[in-house]
């Protein structure tokens, strides 16, 4: 499923404030409240969005030694030894380029630090080899990139049958801050028979 340039424009509000209420962000994009709600509930479902986090100033953070590691492995075990690599603590970002290569970005407390991590945590990893060790002296811009609405994927998927949702106008279903999309009208119809009264007692609740 494709986001369109609502959806983008949306984004583009969230990430400049993601504190923004639902209210704020439709006065900034000209929607409606209603729209930014259900539009950030199916981005979030459909793994677009995956957390809200803050940001912190670098300025105002110690962040040691940061450096970009690139890394050459055999074809049969690349994809493995970026998967672990990914789950450690020092490793902000895995980079998997052409040639069988790993570009890792970490930060550490100290040169020392990095040079452990090579030899205990990458070196000892059977058939890798480290190509290259960059330390980064200066960040002169670290920002998410432009939005473009062709180059965002949602992997929405139906909530009665499991299919992929393809349509950018889904077939709904709400019941308070819950919503439910499906790929065609059959199976939302067969869901609201199978569980129309339960969505129906909740939204009563909610309301009363």
């Amino acid at each position: 499923m494709k986001p369109d340039a609502i959806d983008a424009k949306i984004l583009e509000a969230l990430m400049d404030d993601g504190r923004a209420s639902f209210r704020q962000i439709a006065q900034r994009t000209s929607l409606t409240t209603p729209t930014v709600s259900s539009r950030i509930a199916r981005m979030t479902k459909a793994g677009l969005i995956k957390k809200f986090v803050p940001v912190l100033s670098g300025d105002s953070v110690n962040r040691g030694v940061t450096a970009l590691v690139t890394l050459k492995a055999g074809s049969a075990s690349v994809q493995r030894i970026a998967e672990d690599l990914a789950k450690m603590r020092e490793v902000e970002a895995v980079y998997m380029t052409t040639g069988q290569s790993i570009t890792l970005k970490a930060t550490f407390d100290s040169v020392q630090s990095l040079q452990s991590f090579l030899a205990q945590s990458v070196l000892k990893k059977r058939g890798v080899e480290v190509t290259s060790t960059q330390i980064v002296t200066s960040t002169v811009k670290e920002e998410p990139p432009s939005l473009v609405p062709d180059a965002l994927v949602m992997d929405l998927k139906c909530d009665y049958c499991g299919g992929e949702v393809t349509s950018s106008r889904p077939y709904t279903v709400s019941a308070g801050p819950s919503h439910y999309y499906f790929c065609c009208k059959t199976c939302r119809k067969e869901y609201l028979g199978e569980h129309g009264k339960r969505l129906a007692k909740i939204t009563r609740r909610l309301r009363a």
